[in-house]
């Protein structure tokens, strides 16, 4: 038997921050227990910090609005729904541009008091406009955020063709947010790890926690396959599957679940791109490393991890008609990754009500990655005991049982 203060479920980049912020931040002992899966969300991830771009739904968004836009257009005076962005609300913008801010600082930090480097790059993410209806979503998006102005440029096809020499001729421009660049999520990962490691957290990797050890409504450990460990408090940060252990923390469900993205990552390339690229089809970010990574798709397919052929193409497809020189490359390989999706896109956060010793760190969907600092910093703050520097009642688990009562 073990005790710890704080016992941390899940190692991904959520899991991982919440060790290194905790390790960094107070003297408690922390225990990370993980085991990776086939798709955990980090496999899933481009490492884009795309505060913004994330926000006003590019990717998904864009496909839907287009749909919508040609509706409108074979409409001839028939009701169709009102085109709008698909935009989070305020409450997420805070809480992903705070994030997104703390990352310079952080890379420094990680470089010189733990010598690992995540690969901070600042890039800007391009929105590739191809036609009048990527225009006409262009301008819905900044409409929507006018206090973020000072962070959009608009470039027209002469400036595109500039700054991204390899976008196809037919672009007619871009948006730049300015301020929304990348990460390795891979590298990241281990940068929190090792920090954590570091700092003095023990870590139980390729270790699964089987259940959870309850008293009443007191939550007071976890078993494994072979051991057990008590402690003070229990972070829930499994990704897609953090309703199990919700279940078992808290005899409730919450509305956690897999949606799967699948990704095409090239062959080591020659420099082609000098920001990451978001079109109507794909993202697109080159790495560190030259290689190519297009992203991705959105499909509810339970935990099914395979790849399929029309996804692939789909996404290939739309990389090429952006960057026609990835015709020259090759597919080093393709895989897919569960994000950790909720009904609202929003994650889940904080203690629950009549539960003790137990906070859920969950449900962060496309951006783990991007919000894994904030996160980090608002769960020691709950468990320093501290108001949280951000306000939690949006992502609280008990949204859900209120929208559900008032539908019902």
């Amino acid at each position: 038997m073990k005790k710890y203060d704080v016992v941390i479920a899940g190692g991904g980049a959520v899991g991982a921050a919440c060790a290194y912020f905790l390790s960094r931040d107070t003297d408690l002992k922390i225990a990370l227990i993980d085991l990776k899966k086939p798709g955990n969300a980090s496999r899933a991830s481009a490492g884009g910090l795309w505060a913004i771009g994330e926000s006003v739904g590019l990717g998904c968004g864009v496909i839907f609005f287009k749909t919508l836009s040609k509706l409108h257009s074979e409409a001839q005076g028939k009701e169709v729904p009102v085109m709008r962005p698909h935009q989070l609300p305020d409450c997420f913008f805070e809480f992903a541009l705070t994030s997104n801010n703390m990352y310079p600082a952080l890379h420094q930090e990680m470089l010189e008091k733990h010598d690992v480097d995540f690969k901070f790059e600042r890039t800007g993410l391009k929105f590739i406009m191809y036609n009048e209806e990527d225009r006409l979503y262009a301008e819905q998006i900044t409409q929507g955020i006018p206090h973020l102005a000072d962070q959009v440029r608009w470039l027209d096809a002469e400036q595109l063709k500039k700054e991204e020499p390899y976008v196809t001729d037919d672009a007619i421009g871009a948006i730049d947010f300015i301020c929304d660049h990348q990460v390795n999520p891979y590298r990241l990962v281990d940068a929190y790890l090792e920090g954590a490691r570091q700092n003095g957290v023990s870590l139980y990797l390729n270790t699964e926690v089987t259940s959870v050890i309850r008293n009443g409504n007191v939550v007071e450990g976890v078993k494994t396959s072979d051991e057990v460990f008590f402690c003070d408090t229990l972070i829930n940060a499994s990704g897609a599957w953090a309703n199990e252990l919700y279940q078992q923390a808290t005899g409730r469900t919450m509305p956690v679940y897999p949606v799967k993205g699948q990704i095409v990552l090239s062959e080591r390339m020659p420099k082609i791109m000098n920001g990451c690229i978001s079109t109507s089809d794909c993202y697109i970010a080159q790495k560190d490393n030259g290689e190519i990574l297009i992203g991705s798709s959105t499909e509810e397919k339970g935990f099914d991890t395979t790849n399929s052929l029309d996804k692939i193409q789909e996404l290939s497809q739309g990389a090429m008609k952006c960057l026609p020189i990835l015709k020259e490359s090759s597919i080093k390989r393709c895989w897919a990754g569960l994000r950790p999706g909720t009904p609202d896109e929003l994650p889940i956060l904080g203690p629950v009500e009549g539960v003790e010793g137990y906070l859920n760190a969950c449900g962060h969907f496309r951006t783990g990655i991007l919000t894994s600092a904030i996160t980090g910093q608002l769960m020691t703050e709950l468990i320093m005991g501290k108001t949280p520097s951000l306000d939690l009642t949006p992502f609280s688990v008990e949204r859900f049982e209120e929208a559900e009562q008032k539908a019902g």
